[in-house]
């Protein structure tokens, strides 16, 4: 994902993709499913403390606005290199 430079549209395919129990929402533990795929060497702790980022509510999951800044504000991109 582009991060700021993502379009609307890859944000929406992004959402749904990972959104896999279609509770419009993203909860830690679906994106945790996906971290071998995205960031193979990372951990639950990296990804909560990026999740905790955006997460507004402190629900432990990201709805689609929490999620939108979470790739605008390339978060995701953080996660991905290893970021903390």
């Amino acid at each position: 994902m582009k991060g700021s430079q993502a379009t609307q549209n890859e944000i929406v395919q992004a959402f749904h993709a990972l959104d896999t129990n279609r509770s419009d929402s993203i909860h830690i533990d679906e994106l945790a499913a996906f971290m071998p795929v995205i960031i193979p060497n990372g951990t639950s702790q990296m990804l909560f403390n990026h999740i905790t980022k955006v997460d507004k509510d402190n629900d432990y999951s990201l709805d689609f606005n929490e999620f939108t800044a979470f790739i605008k504000k390339g978060i995701g991109r953080q996660l991905s290199l290893g970021r903390s």
